[in-house]
């Protein structure tokens, strides 16, 4: 099960925040990085072991402005960015900032062009919130969906709130597919990890728990290393 940590950025900088509540994020504090430049953050990731990273351009996502040029300079590390993707021109527009083993994500928070999920070498984000797949139905969604593309279930409720992960959402979804399944919200320690890597999840988008020292990133990554 791969661990990857996750970079919100916002006005430039490497920010922390709880359930989506996206106007409300402050810069990060964080036990394995004394900086919120999101440059310094990946680069910290990158040596405790991660392999590759998740960023979320929250500026972007919510049609306020973009950190498309810093995304670009974390050229040292793999990631996966959304970027709130709507349609076709917006996946061609990203790809110009990202390396050849970076991907861009697909999420149905902002997608507007069911088409755009038939993409290769994306990753689907299937947004929820309260329980609710934004903006679509899990099985209008699936049968768009190349059977090799990575799918996050992406609780926006619970995430930094460390309330711990929605297992029946996760086993929802994995019962519907065979894609491979990662997960990300409200991971609160070692109990949530377990659990996830129990249900057969691939891999866990990870924050707060790492920043608080809770979890000890290099730890976590060689112990759920398959």
């Amino acid at each position: 099960m791969e661990i990857i940590p996750v970079i919100d950025l916002m006005n430039k900088v490497a920010v922390m925040g709880k359930s989506g509540n996206r106007k409300e994020y402050k810069p990060l504090k964080s036990v394995i990085c004394n900086s919120y430049n999101p440059i310094d953050v990946a680069m910290a990731y990158k040596e405790n072991g991660a392999e590759t990273i998740y960023i979320a351009d929250l500026n972007a996502i919510m049609n306020n402005g973009n950190n498309f040029e810093i995304i670009k300079n974390i050229n040292f590390v793999n990631k996966i960015v959304d970027v709130g993707l709507k349609e076709k021109k917006d996946l061609e527009n990203i790809k110009k900032f990202l390396n050849k083993d970076d991907k861009a994500i697909v999420g149905t928070e902002t997608l507007r062009d069911i088409n755009l999920i038939k993409e290769k070498d994306i990753v689907v984000s299937l947004d929820f919130k309260n329980g609710e797949l934004l903006n679509y139905s899990l099985d209008d969604i699936l049968p768009y969906i190349r059977e090799n593309i990575p799918l996050i279930v992406l609780d926006i409720s619970s995430v930094g709130t460390q309330r711990g992960v929605n297992i029946d959402l996760i086993k929802y979804v994995m019962n519907k597919t065979n894609n491979p399944v990662y997960v990300g919200g409200g991971i609160r320690g070692m109990e949530d990890l377990k659990i996830c890597y129990d249900l057969g999840v691939d891999g866990v988008l990870i924050a707060t728990a790492i920043h608080k020292g809770i979890l000890n990133l290099k730890e976590i990554i060689h112990k759920f290393k398959d």
